[in-house]
């Protein structure tokens, strides 16, 4: 039985949302078979190449997203301009086709003259794939920011007009929308004047958001949650420490994202850094961070096999001077891992690899 909610949307602007919402289902999730990519004894890959930029134009290159087009090419977008927040800042995406390994020189998305742009998460959900990015008024105004909303039908070869996705300033993006059993979609967001994760849904194939939970931590603040849904339908995220304490935030909710309870998670570092996580279609949990307490690097990989509970020994897929930061991450229809990141601001730069090489088969 489907249930209404009316909650406060929460944010510089605010309002009343009330919305009929689908029950929360706690079935067990039945995983899909390992790809031949995964299997066990499967030959270890990893690969790494830089995403083309213009240096000239676009000195700075941060926060970037990666997606798998249903033709099985790769889109990647970021902000890219002359420094974080100006006014000059832009989306720009990235194209490597299906059996290529090359990618495109960048092409702009989104240029609104004069308003800044920060953050864009790129969001597949069939025939769909969804451009979410923050728009800034004036120059280096996070907080005078609205997230704005585009989609593709031809795989991001060409966009819809954009209009505005989440009625409230100051809340922003980072990582990609979760789609519960439910049908009902879960945006992790964060509220940048307080850094506060949040969390916002849609049961309407995000035609529109409403505001759903926040959480607070206290002594240190938490941001850009990365959120997944365990094998028994609750709700698990990992939060980047907002006050640079040296650790990750862990959050679970039972009830779908209405309420969640914290903890630290002193076993998983944080520089003060974004971090991503997805669910493998092994079941395992996969998250890219910088498990530092002081810097941005290494950039890790960390693999958990009880839903967060546990997790390795990380593994390195990028060594070296910082920062190397800002994951995204998926696994593509053929089973390998995928992974954009900001390499020290100057490019982004793109890993993949399979199960065999996280292993640790090969060095």
């Amino acid at each position: 039985m489907a249930r209404n909610s009316c909650i406060i949307c929460l944010g510089l602007l605010s309002s009343v949302c009330c919305t009929e919402t689908p029950p929360c289902t706690t079935q067990m999730a039945a995983h899909a078979a390992l790809s031949p990519s995964l299997a066990i004894g499967a030959t270890p890959r990893f690969a790494t190449v830089a995403i083309p930029t213009d240096q000239t134009r676009y000195p700075y290159n941060h926060a970037s997203s990666i997606v798998e087009a249903p033709n099985g090419d790769m889109l990647v977008a970021w902000v890219a301009g002359s420094k974080e927040a100006a006014a000059d800042t832009v989306i720009v995406a990235s194209r490597r086709r299906k059996g290529e390994t090359q990618w495109s020189p960048p092409t702009v998305v989104s240029d609104n003259a004069g308003q800044g742009h920060a953050n864009p998460v790129l969001f597949f959900a069939s025939p769909k794939i969804w451009l979410f990015y923050s728009e800034l008024v004036g120059d280096g105004q996070l907080c005078l920011s609205t997230i704005r909303q585009r989609f593709s039908l031809d795989g991001g070869e060409s966009w819809s007009a954009a209009r505005v996705a989440v009625n409230a300033m100051c809340i922003l993006p980072r990582n990609k929308p979760v789609v519960l059993r439910s049908g009902e979609w879960l945006f992790p967001l964060y509220w940048q004047a307080v850094y506060q994760s949040q969390f916002w849904t849609s049961v309407n194939n995000g035609d529109a958001w409403l505001f759903k939970s926040a959480i607070g931590t206290f002594p240190s603040s938490n941001l850009q949650p990365a959120a997944v849904q365990c094998a028994d339908g609750s709700l698990f995220a990992l939060m980047r420490n907002g006050s640079e304490t040296g650790f990750t935030w862990e959050a679970r909710s039972e009830d779908c994202g209405g309420t969640w309870t914290t903890k630290e998670r002193r076993d998983i570092p944080n520089p003060g850094s974004a971090l991503d996580m997805i669910r493998l279609s092994s079941g395992e949990l996969l998250a890219v961070c910088n498990p530092s307490t002081s810097e941005r690097t290494p950039l890790s990989v960390i693999l958990s096999a009880d839903d967060g509970k546990t997790w390795t020994v990380p593994r390195a897929i990028a060594t070296g001077e910082p920062q190397l930061s800002y994951p995204s991450v998926i696994q593509a229809s053929d089973g390998m891992i995928h992974v954009s990141y900001s390499h020290r601001l100057t490019h982004i730069q793109h890993a993949e690899f399979n199960a065999a090489w996280l292993a640790g088969n090969t060095p």
